[in-house]
């Protein structure tokens, strides 16, 4: 399994997840492919360690952003459900 292969495993069971790859073998192709999948980036190694970081900061941000409005959508439908 490759690592598109393996992005489209997980973002099957946890769209949530953010992904950010990491390869060896970079091309336009398999980026746009990547970002397509799902993957929030495509770095090529060896990674500028300080680029990284922020990607990873970018890929918390998305997260809580994400488990935010879950929550607010949950909220919602116990209203709904109970008539507020």
């Amino acid at each position: 399994m490759d690592g598109i292969e393996a992005l489209k495993a997980v973002k099957e069971k946890r769209p949530e997840m953010q992904i950010i790859l990491l390869t060896g073998h970079a091309t336009v192709e398999k980026g746009v492919e990547a970002m397509k999948a799902g993957a929030l980036d495509f770095v090529e190694k060896p990674a500028d360690l300080d680029a990284l970081s922020e990607k990873i900061k970018k890929a918390q941000s998305k997260k809580a952003i994400f488990v935010q409005k879950q929550a607010q959508e949950k909220v919602i439908e116990v209203l709904r459900k109970f008539g507020m």
